[in-house]
C-alpha cells in the first residue's frame, strides 16, 4: 500500500469534499469550507487531485491544450469538458460583465455553469502547492474503462452504477466509502456524483507514478488522470 495519503477532491455547494486513502486505513471523507483549509489539513506527502480548473487561459493564449485533448479522449461526450474562462473575466462582478470580458479577450462568452464555478476557480488561482494537481473524473473513468468514455450521464442512476462498478475494481473499499458518506458528511450539501468524482480522483492519486498528463509538455497547463 502507498506510503502517503491519496486525496481526491471535488467541489460541492458548501465547499469541498475529499475522499482520502491512507496506509492501513479505510477510505474516509472530509469536508472543508475552503481549498486552503483542505491543503492545511493534508499531510506533507499527500498526492491531491482536484476536479477544478487550475491555471486559466488569457488573451495571448485563449485555449488550453489540456481541455482540447480531454475532449478528444471523451468523444462523443467531449462537452463534459467545458472551456476554461479567460483570466481577464475572473474578477468580473456579475455574469454579464464576465461574458463581456471573456468576449473581449477570446471572442467567446462563458457559460452560466462556468460562472457558478468562479468562486472556486478564484480560490485555486491564489494557491500554489506542488501536492495539488488538476484532474477530471470523466477522463479518469475513461482510463478505468479501457479507453471508452462512460456513455450514461453521471447524473443518472445507470451512470452512477456504471462508475461505481469501475471504482470497485480500481479502489478497494470505494463502495463502502460511498455508502458511508452520509455518516461522515452529515451537514454538507453535496450530490452522489460529487462523491463518485472524488473517489475516482482518489483512485488515480493512489498510483502517482502511473498518472498520465494532458498534454505531455511540462511547460503547459495539465490535466492528470
Amino acid at each position: 500500500m502507498q506510503p502517503f495519503s491519496a486525496i481526491g477532491v471535488d467541489g460541492c455547494r458548501d465547499g469541498w469534499i475529499a475522499a482520502i486513502s491512507a496506509p492501513g486505513q479505510a477510505i474516509r471523507w472530509q469536508f472543508h469550507a475552503s481549498i486552503q483549509e483542505l491543503i492545511n489539513a493534508s499531510p506533507t506527502n499527500a498526492v491531491i487531485l482536484v476536479d477544478m480548473i487550475i491555471g486559466l487561459p488569457d488573451q495571448s493564449n485563449p485555449t488550453r491544450t489540456c481541455d482540447q485533448l480531454a475532449r478528444q479522449i471523451l468523444r462523443p461526450h467531449g462537452s463534459r469538458v467545458f472551456p476554461a474562462p479567460p483570466q481577464e473575466a475572473l474578477d468580473a462582478p456579475n455574469y454579464k460583465a464576465a461574458c463581456a470580458a471573456a468576449r473581449a479577450a477570446t471572442g467567446k462568452a462563458i457559460s452560466k455553469q462556468c460562472w457558478y464555478l468562479f468562486p472556486k476557480i478564484r480560490e485555486l488561482e491564489s494557491i500554489t502547492d506542488p501536492r495539488m494537481r488538476e484532474s477530471h473524473p470523466e477522463v479518469v473513468f475513461t482510463r478505468m474503462n479501457q479507453g471508452t468514455a462512460v456513455a450514461a450521464s453521471k447524473k443518472t442512476l445507470t451512470g452512477q452504477n456504471t462508475r461505481l462498478r469501475l471504482l470497485r475494481d480500481a479502489l478497494p473499499g470505494s463502495i463502502q466509502a460511498f455508502l458511508q458518506a452520509d455518516l461522515q458528511l452529515p451537514a454538507v450539501q453535496y450530490l452522489a456524483d460529487d462523491c463518485i468524482d472524488a473517489l475516482a480522483l482518489c483512485a488515480a492519486a493512489r498510483a502517482p507514478h502511473e498518472l498520465r498528463r494532458l498534454p505531455e509538455d511540462p511547460q503547459q497547463k495539465a490535466i492528470w488522470y
